[in-house]
């Protein structure tokens, strides 16, 4: 028993007090477990690497399709730039404060591929013109020529097709009620032989707004059929502000066109209030089309389209058809010009493809082109000129 109890006892003790030694076979476990954590770590590295090189190959991509290699060392904030906050980007040019609509474009301004002249309009080529200017050009964006130059805007390249003179008062941003109530402010100033008043499809929803693009605005309401102006005077503000998003990534040129193509605005430029029911854009619009008419000069009412219809799906587009054809349909009914640029500009597209009449989200040279001369050739048509 004593021997027994000696060699029970001397393993109780090696189990307690010696650390068991690992066999071969756990050795080798032990270190294909390291080689194998190692390989991850370096594969999950290599696979961060890269997408890394990748991410910085396509920014250097965007930035000298986008602005050349200037670009490269200088680094804007895009989202700022395009809002317009002077403090990151958009320099002189930055949007002038309007109790009524606002904001303005400033007199005088000039960055690097816009200026202004002394009353606030996009400039366009100067010429030996003579008396009244033909045509008044008002809207938004795609009035105003975001993403190319004063000379390449379709206001500007309408210009150089009739001979005559031809006022850019396109202010980027605008809804459709802005655009209306800057087109009647400045008829009377610009005295124009003809309007042309541009808008898209979501041109007419922000007018339901009381804050776009971060920025206070008027907006109207509709009371027994009939137009309520709210928000006049438009509160005084200092500035508009980036969401958290655009001022974290906005300096990303991949970034600023990835959220162009895709229609993801929202969020990373601005932020929006409601100031309408929803849905009250059309009727509105509609509305509208009675102080047009009032303006006692031949008014055209245009159509236009962004990128963003061009790559939208089937029930993208209907939804936009029928808001633009209600528009259209009011506008007819008040005796102003309706014409609808959507059929001129699936031809191009069809012709020339999507890429060569737009930019991110806004027309390319071509693109302005093309829409100049569907103008010009509808004018002509309707024999407000001559061929």
């Amino acid at each position: 028993m004593s021997v027994e109890g000696e060699t029970a006892g001397s393993g109780l003790a090696k189990a307690h007090g010696e650390p068991a030694k690992a066999t071969g076979s756990e050795q080798a476990a032990g270190q294909e477990s390291s080689r194998g954590n190692a390989t991850r770590l370096a594969s999950s590295l290599l696979m961060i690497g890269s997408v890394l090189l990748t991410l910085g190959v396509l920014e250097i991509g965007c930035r000298l399709l986008r602005g050349g290699p200037q670009l490269l060392v200088h680094w804007p904030n895009f989202a700022a730039v395009r809002m317009g906050i002077s403090d990151q980007g958009s320099g002189a040019c930055a949007y002038a404060y309007d109790a009524t609509l606002g904001w303005v474009l400033p007199s005088n301004c000039k960055v690097s591929s816009l200026s202004t002249d002394a009353h606030g309009f996009r400039r366009t080529p100067d010429g030996a013109f003579t008396g009244r200017p033909a045509v008044l050009a008002t809207g938004s964006s795609f009035t105003q020529g975001e993403e190319v130059a004063d000379d390449e805007a379709w206001p500007a390249q309408l210009q150089s097709m009739i001979g005559r003179k031809v006022v850019n008062g396109g202010v980027s941003g605008y809804a459709f009620d802005q655009a209306v109530l800057y087109t009647e402010r400045i008829v009377p100033e610009v005295k124009p032989r003809l309007v042309v008043i541009g808008f898209t499809p979501d041109d007419v929803r922000r007018s339901e707004l009381a804050e776009a693009w971060s920025r206070q605005k008027p907006y109207f309401t509709v009371a027994d059929g009939r137009l309520e102006l709210r928000n006049v005077p438009v509160p005084g503000q200092l500035r508009a502000s980036l969401p958290t998003l655009g001022r974290l990534l906005g300096w990303s040129a991949l970034a600023e066109d990835i959220t162009q193509r895709l229609g993801m605005q929202r969020g990373w430029y601005f932020d929006e209030v409601q100031g309408a029911p929803p849905g009250s854009g059309e009727e509105i619009a509609c509305l509208l089309m009675k102080r047009l008419a009032g303006l006692g000069v031949p008014t055209m009412l245009l159509s236009q389209y962004s990128r963003g219809y061009a790559m939208a799906d089937a029930d993208g587009k209907a939804r936009d058809r029928r808001t633009v054809a209600k528009v259209l349909g009011c506008a007819a009914e008040a005796g102003l010009i309706a014409f609808d640029l959507a059929e001129p500009l699936q031809v191009a597209m069809e012709r020339h493809g999507v890429d060569a009449l737009y930019r991110t989200d806004h027309h390319s040279v071509e693109g302005n082109r093309v829409v100049a001369q569907a103008i010009k050739d509808e004018l002509v048509r309707q024999r407000l000129f001559p061929q």
